[in-house]
C-alpha cells in the first residue's frame, strides 16, 4: 500500500510538473501605470494581476517590452503568449478573456495656451494630431486615423520608444498641435518627469476596456483566457 501511494504521488507530480514549469511571456510597449518596467518592484498593475493569477495556477510569467507594432506582430505569430493592455478593436484576432482589467480614457493633450477643443471628428481637421502607430484609441483609429493615414498635414504617426517624450518635444516646436494618450498614462509620465510640462486636456476621443489577450497561434490560448477570467473573478 505504501509503495502504491508513492507511485500515485510520483505520477501526479509528473503530471503537474509540465504545468508548473510552463512559462507565459507577456509583451507590450511601456505604458505605465498599466505595464511598467520589466523585472522591477513595480512592473505595473496589469502585470501584477497576471503574475498573481497565473502564479497561483502554476505558471511562470515573463514580461517584456517592445514597440507596440512589433509586440502585436510577435503575439499574432505565436512568438509570445499574450499582449498586455489591448482593446478588442485593436487586435481583434487575438483570444480575449471575458473580463477586462482596466478602462482607458484616450484623451487629447495640447499646450497650456492652446484654445483648441475636441468637439467631434470634424474638429480634428483644424489641427495636426500626433498618434502612435497601430494604437486603436478605442474606435478613433477606424473613425479618423486610418482614413487620413497618408495625410501628413493632419497626422504625425510615430512608433518606437519614448514616443511621449517625442510628442512633447514636437508640441513645443509646434510640429503638432495636439496628441492622444491615455489619461492615467500621461499623468504618470508627467509625475515622473524631471522637467514636467504643463499640458491642457482638450477632450476625450473615446473610452474602452483594456485586456490581456492571447496569441491565436497558441493552442492553449483559450485555456489561458479562462484561467485569467476565473482569477480576476476571485480577486
Amino acid at each position: 500500500m505504501h509503495c502504491f501511494r508513492v507511485a500515485v504521488g510520483l505520477t501526479l507530480f509528473a503530471w503537474l510538473l509540465p504545468l508548473r514549469a510552463e512559462t507565459l511571456t507577456l509583451v507590450a510597449d511601456y505604458w505605465c501605470p498599466f505595464n511598467c518596467q520589466p523585472e522591477s518592484d513595480d512592473p505595473g498593475f496589469m502585470i501584477e494581476v497576471a503574475d498573481r493569477i497565473f502564479g497561483r495556477a502554476g505558471y511562470t510569467v515573463i514580461y517584456l517590452t517592445r514597440p507596440w507594432s512589433r509586440a502585436i506582430k510577435e503575439v499574432e505569430s505565436g512568438q509570445y503568449t499574450a499582449l498586455v493592455g489591448t482593446g478588442r478593436k485593436e487586435v481583434s484576432n487575438l483570444v480575449f478573456p471575458k473580463r477586462y482589467l482596466a478602462m482607458a480614457r484616450h484623451t487629447f493633450f495640447t499646450q497650456s495656451d492652446s484654445t483648441w477643443q475636441y468637439r467631434d471628428d470634424d474638429s480634428l481637421s483644424d489641427i495636426r494630431l500626433g498618434v502612435i502607430d497601430d494604437y486603436s484609441y478605442g474606435d478613433l483609429n477606424d473613425r479618423y486615423i486610418l482614413p487620413h493615414r497618408a495625410d501628413r498635414q493632419r497626422l504625425m504617426i510615430l512608433n518606437g520608444q519614448n514616443v511621449l517624450g517625442r510628442f512633447l518635444e514636437m508640441l513645443g516646436l509646434k510640429r503638432i498641435d495636439a496628441f492622444v494618450e491615455e489619461e492615467a498614462v500621461m499623468r504618470y509620465y508627467l509625475s515622473q518627469s524631471r522637467n514636467p510640462t504643463t499640458l491642457r486636456k482638450a477632450g476625450v476621443a473615446s473610452s474602452e476596456p483594456l485586456f490581456i489577450a492571447f496569441s491565436p497561434a497558441d493552442p492553449n490560448a483559450q485555456r489561458y483566457a479562462d484561467i485569467l477570467d476565473k482569477g480576476v473573478q476571485a480577486l
